[in-house]
């Protein structure tokens, strides 16, 4: 699908009860005018359940349409086949508790602030995963995050969101009996598992912002599979969930992953499969990969699109930089918030302000090549302090670990600059550029010192 194939109309859909109360009373005027302004004819119907969204789509709309979806991952779940089969495009607006699926799209969780950056981003395809023929975008659970959907209290998941996934677990994890799995990932030999939990991603994020890994994308034509053993224990299960927090999976030693696009799951009892937030299905399971057949709008930040002036080069890379350099200086605000060590504590006070001071100074010079395109939403990171703070009952070291997060987080945004030369761009990008990653090297350096020290 091209741009060309839209319409110019915007069915917008809203879940009614997870819309402010203004929103109710004027027709969610802000939302609609994001719309308006950008030159779609807008049309507005609250929904009370993702049933009466699908008879929407199938009524009152026709291929090229854009079908705007206010609700949650499970709600986009619901709703992915019937975007597919009508020929309408979806934009996601996270009105949510976890919305994973508009983090894997690198959209705020501000829904005003989201549907600006996907109306006037570009048009993409991602891949859906299959599981017994349902579909799913973000992620398909066995054992323990199955058992702990029927574990959350309406009430508590209310009132403390994301947190509700982490006590419901807690408890599976402790009270649940482990499966005999036999797993068959194509391109491996089959194996017969005994495990605590077997989840395949095909977002970047499940369960509230956890990443199984970091350079996982909703249109990279790959399932990835993660599972824990049965013979962890619980604290080992404890660092799996930092690690899970943190970043990647990939190098603990107390996870299994694989990768591939068809995956086998025998069991001799038919254990439910859960799949961004709802049951869907019961073992035994085929899992399949459809590749780019979920036509989506996402912002410019997602698809790496983006049209800048002839005169600055290498624009994505660029505008990378600036959005997540932000995103750690944020983190690092969190982070000085529950360490412990007067010493971390120093190194993301001091810092923090070092980056913000340069930050600034990059985003005016880039201003008139209209970078960066966005920028991440500090909500998400309250959120992920709370859990952090949560996971400092149980874990004597979450200094050690933030330090080491931390410093993921800057190799990952100095391998950027590998991408993205700086002798050639204009004298005030140049020169921000060359003190922002100056005082990347110099927080590295702090970060693995104290992270040597603390270790010892």
């Amino acid at each position: 699908m091209n741009n060309s194939d839209l319409t110019g109309k915007v069915l917008l859909l809203l879940t009614r009860h997870k819309v402010i109360d203004r929103w109710r009373r004027d027709g969610a005027q802000a939302l609609r005018s994001v719309f308006e302004n950008a030159g779609y004819l807008t049309e507005l119907v609250f929904c009370d359940d993702p049933d009466a969204m699908i008879e929407q789509i199938k009524t009152n709309t026709r291929p090229g349409d854009i079908v705007a979806i206010g609700g949650g991952d499970g709600t986009i779940n619901a709703l992915i086949d019937p975007i597919c089969q009508s020929g309408t495009i979806l934009l996601a607006l996270p009105l949510g508790t976890a919305n994973d699926f508009a983090r894997s799209l690198k959209l705020p969780d501000d829904p005003i602030q989201a549907a600006q950056a996907a109306i006037n981003g570009q048009l993409t395809q991602l891949d859906i995963g299959r599981v017994n023929g349902k579909s799913f975008v973000n992620a398909a659970s066995i054992g323990v995050p199955a058992d702990a959907r029927k574990r959350i209290n309406p009430d508590l998941k209310r009132w403390t969101g994301a947190i509700s996934y982490a006590i419901a677990n807690w408890q599976s994890w402790h009270e649940m009996t482990p499966l005999d799995l036999d797993v068959t990932c194509a391109g491996h030999d089959r194996q017969h598992l005994k495990l605590r939990q077997l989840t395949v991603t095909n977002g970047q994020y499940f369960g509230g912002g956890l990443r199984p890994r970091e350079n996982k994308r909703l249109d990279d034509g790959k399932l990835h599979v993660f599972a824990i053993r049965a013979d962890v224990d619980t604290l080992s299960g404890m660092d799996i969930g930092a690690a899970l927090l943190f970043g990647s999976v990939d190098e603990s030693e107390l996870a299994l992953t694989m990768e591939c696009d068809d995956i086998h799951i025998d069991c001799a009892e038919p254990h439910p499969i859960l799949a961004d937030g709802e049951i869907i299905s019961k073992l035994p399971a085929h899992f399949t990969l459809e590749r780019a057949v979920l036509p989506v709008f996402a912002p410019a930040t997602f698809t790496g699109d983006v049209s800048v002036p002839d005169d600055i080069s290498d624009s994505d890379a660029l505008n990378d930089i600036a959005t997540d350099a932000e995103d750690l200086a944020i983190r690092m605000e969190a982070s000085y918030g529950i360490a412990q060590s007067s010493a971390l504590k120093s190194i993301c006070h001091d810092n923090s302000r070092v980056l913000r001071d340069i930050i600034r100074q990059l985003e005016l010079a880039l201003r008139p090549y209209g970078l960066p395109l966005s920028s991440p939403d500090p909500d998400l990171h309250s959120m992920e302090q709370l859990r952090d703070k949560a996971l400092s009952w149980v874990l004597n070291d979450l200094d050690v670990r933030m330090a080491a997060g931390l410093g993921n987080q800057i190799n990952a945004l100095l391998a950027l600059f590998e991408d993205c030369p700086i002798d050639n761009k204009p004298d005030p990008v140049k020169s921000n550029l060359i003190d922002l990653k100056q005082a990347l090297a110099n927080i590295h350096t702090a970060l693995a010192d104290f992270h040597e020290t603390a270790s010892t």
